[in-house]
């Protein structure tokens, strides 16, 4: 007669995945498990092995959508659990997820391996991303030739730099290497962002970036600012634009439509023409008729 959970004997597992794809949605894996099943798929096909169910850590809620998706295992990870009902070796749960650094590539007519034979992608090194191991190249897309950003200080040391990765190449790291700490962000398409040791911030955008604020926004530069724009700018604002500066130094034309209204001086320092009149060498002359003072239109 079987007892309740916790009251049996624990019964534990290693094995791998050979199905991710629950129909349920619930994170679970089809998983050979060792002892329990041969690797002969004629007898037991992927299809007959049971659905394995992740435990979260206590950082997932693990209701209601909260917390981290249980959906970080592909085919060919090696796993150990336990059976929730045993010896009868049919509700296997999985705690947890083995590193390696596997012998061969994957045989897809035997069990024990990734039916498809995408992984593992690599033989004879370890199953830990090479960026956490510090023996991956760092490189990066030039995207300016105006501006040069400074170089990034990647330089990790195992066990220091703690990297998220993803199967289509999204990363995320925190690096702790002493005097090389950062932190990334890096897209697979080349946008990313990257903070520095000293605060510095590197962010590279490889096609558009919309900003959308919803209430005020609010900048304070304490250095200089440079912005380089090869193409144009329009700039629109519903009210009005107070610009505050000693000195506004402008090369190039201006096309302005509507008024100016100048409280001061206005001073050129060459001619300026207004409706085909030179403001230099423009005449006035007495017309006869005119009243005392006035004189006619200008030449």
């Amino acid at each position: 007669m079987r007892q309740y959970i916790g009251k049996d004997d624990f019964t534990w597992f290693i094995g791998v995945v050979e199905d991710r794809n629950d129909p349920a949605q619930l994170g679970r894996v089809r998983v050979r498990t060792f002892g329990y099943h041969t690797d002969n798929k004629d007898q037991i096909p992927t299809e007959a092995l049971p659905w394995a169910t992740p435990l979260n850590g206590v950082d997932s809620a693990s209701i209601s959508g909260i917390g981290t998706s249980p959906t970080g295992m592909v085919e060919g990870t090696w796993v150990v659990g336990f059976f929730i009902d045993g010896d009868r070796a049919q509700e296997p749960a999985i705690i947890g997820t083995l590193a390696g650094a596997p012998s061969s590539l994957a045989e897809t007519s035997l069990g024990f391996n990734d039916p498809s034979g995408v992984y593992p992608k690599y033989i004879n090194q370890s199953d830990v991303n090479a960026r956490a191991r510090g023996v991956a190249q760092d490189t990066a897309k030039v995207l300016s030739s105006t501006i040069a950003t400074p170089d990034s200080p990647y330089a990790p040391t195992y066990p220091y730099n703690h990297v998220r990765s993803t199967e289509s190449g999204h990363y995320k790291e925190y690096d702790d290497t002493p005097s090389a700490e950062r932190i990334k962000e890096f897209h697979k398409s080349g946008t990313m962002y990257e903070v520095y040791p000293d605060g510095t911030k590197v962010t590279h955008i490889v096609k558009d970036n919309y900003t959308i604020v919803a209430g005020e926004d609010k900048i304070h530069i304490k250095g200089n600012v440079t912005i380089y724009v090869d193409g144009d700018t329009n700039l629109t604002v519903s009210g009005t634009t107070t610009v505050e500066t000693p000195t506004t130094n402008w090369t190039g034309d201006i096309n302005l439509t509507g008024d100016i209204n100048i409280t001061g001086t206005s001073t050129a320092s060459v001619d300026h023409i207004s409706s085909g009149i030179s403001g230099k060498s423009h005449t006035h002359k007495d017309t006869p008729g005119l009243g005392a003072g006035t004189t006619s239109k200008p030449k």
